[in-house]
C-alpha cells in the first residue's frame, strides 16, 4: 500500500541580483529547446521584470519570445526602457492584431538590456534580404552579440505566427510540421514596419541554443495595419537601423534536483528543489525499490525558482528492500541547466539507512 503526500517546506524565493551596468543579453530557456517541446518551464512577466530593475532605468530593452497560452502562443516583442518596458503580443487568431499584455508567461524569451551610450546607427537603401544585409554588417564589424531596432519602409515581408508547439517537438525542416503549427503571411504592400532583432555570431548562437545556421532573429510590427510576428524575409526600400553591441549574456533555465531522502517508520520523505531561474511544472518524481521491483510516482504541479517541496511516500518496505532510488523528471521532459542531480540512491547498511 503506497500513498503520496506533498508538503511545501520552503517558500520559493527569488535571488536579488546586484545592480548592473553595461549591456547584456538575458535568455530565458533557448529557442532550440522550445522547439524540442520543452514547454514545462517558464518565466512570468513579473519575474522577468525583477531581472530588469537592477539596471539603470534609462537602459533600452529589446527582445522577443512566445507565450505558453494554449493554441494561441503568438510572438512577443519587448521594447522601451528598463523604467518603462512594453510587452507586445501578436495574436495568432483572426484578425491577428498586436496588443499590449501585462500577464505574459513565457516558455522562451530573450531580452537585451542596452546602454543607450553604446547605440550605433546606419542606413540601408533598397535591399532584397534584410537578414542577409544585417548579418553582413555585423560580420564586417566583428560584433558577437547585438540588439537592433529598425524603422523600415518595406516592399515585402514574409512573417509567421506560432499558435502551438507540440510536446513532442516541432521540426521546422518538414513543411507539414510548419503548416500544422504556424500561420504564415506574405505582406506585399508598401508599408512601414518597426522591427526588433537579436544577432549572435555563429559561436555565440551555438552557445545560446539557437538553431543551426540561425544567427539573427527578427520580429516586427506593421505600423499601418497593426499586424506582425516573426519576420522570415523582408525586402526593404529603406531602413534606419539602430544597434547596440552587447558585452555579455546569461542563459537561464530551471534546475531540478533531489535534495534529500529521509526514512521514517512506514514512510520515505523526498525533498525536491528547483535551484534554477525558471519555474518548472508537471514535474514527475519516481521512487523505485529495485530489490522488490516496486515503482511509484508522484507529479508536482509546479516548482518556482529556489523553491523546495517535500513528497512523503507512505509505504511498507519488504524485508528484502535494501535500496531506494528517487528520480526527478525521469523521462527528461524538462531540459534543465544541469541533469546530473536528478537522481539519488540510498542503500541500507549495517547501521540502517
Amino acid at each position: 500500500m503506497l500513498a503520496v503526500l506533498i508538503v511545501l517546506v520552503i517558500e520559493g524565493g527569488h535571488r536579488t541580483p546586484l545592480a548592473q551596468t553595461g549591456s547584456r543579453l538575458l535568455l530565458f530557456n533557448t529557442v532550440s529547446d522550445l522547439l524540442k517541446g520543452d514547454l514545462w518551464q517558464f518565466v512570468t512577466q513579473d519575474e522577468l521584470g525583477r531581472y530588469l530593475y537592477v539596471y539603470p532605468e534609462n537602459h533600452h530593452v529589446i527582445g522577443m519570445g512566445t507565450t505558453n497560452w494554449p493554441e494561441r502562443m503568438g510572438e512577443v516583442m519587448v521594447r522601451g526602457t528598463v523604467g518603462k518596458t512594453s510587452f507586445l503580443w501578436a495574436n495568432p487568431e483572426y484578425p491577428y492584431q498586436i496588443r499590449s499584455i501585462s500577464d505574459g508567461i513565457f516558455p522562451w524569451i530573450q531580452v537585451a538590456v542596452c546602454d543607450p551610450r553604446n547605440a550605433l546607427k546606419y542606413n540601408l537603401d533598397r535591399t532584397q534580404d534584410l537578414h542577409a544585409a544585417i548579418i553582413e554588417q555585423m560580420q564586417q564589424e566583428r560584433i558577437r552579440i547585438c540588439a537592433l531596432q529598425i524603422e523600415a519602409v518595406t516592399l515585402q515581408v514574409e512573417y509567421s505566427l506560432t499558435y502551438r508547439i507540440p510536446k513532442s517537438g516541432l521540426d521546422l525542416t518538414v513543411p507539414q510540421g510548419r503548416d500544422a503549427y504556424l500561420r504564415a503571411f506574405n505582406d506585399e504592400s508598401r508599408a512601414r514596419w518597426t522591427i526588433y532583432g537579436i544577432y549572435l555570431d555563429e559561436e555565440m548562437a551555438r552557445t545560446c541554443g539557437m538553431l543551426p545556421g540561425q544567427t539573427l532573429l527578427l520580429v516586427g510590427q506593421n505600423r499601418d495595419t497593426n499586424n506582425g510576428g516573426l519576420v522570415r524575409l523582408a525586402r526593404v526600400q529603406s531602413a534606419q537601423i539602430q544597434y547596440y553591441p552587447i558585452e555579455g549574456h546569461q542563459v537561464m533555465k530551471s534546475n531540478l534536483g533531489v535534495a534529500d531522502i529521509r526514512f521514517h517508520e512506514g514512510r520515505v520523505s523526498v525533498d525536491v528543489r528547483n535551484s534554477g531561474a525558471l519555474t518548472a511544472e508537471h514535474i514527475k518524481v519516481r521512487l523505485s525499490l529495485p530489490d522488490s521491483g516496486r515503482t511509484r510516482e508522484a507529479v508536482l504541479p509546479s516548482l518556482r525558482p529556489q523553491e523546495e517541496i517535500t513528497i512523503r511516500f507512505n509505504l511498507k518496505r519488504a524485508p528484502g528492500d535494501k535500496r531506494v532510488v528517487v528520480q526527478v523528471d525521469p523521462e527528461n521532459q524538462i531540459l534543465e541547466s544541469d541533469e546530473e542531480d536528478n537522481r539519488m540512491e540510498r542503500r541500507q547498511g549495517f547501521l540502517g539507512w
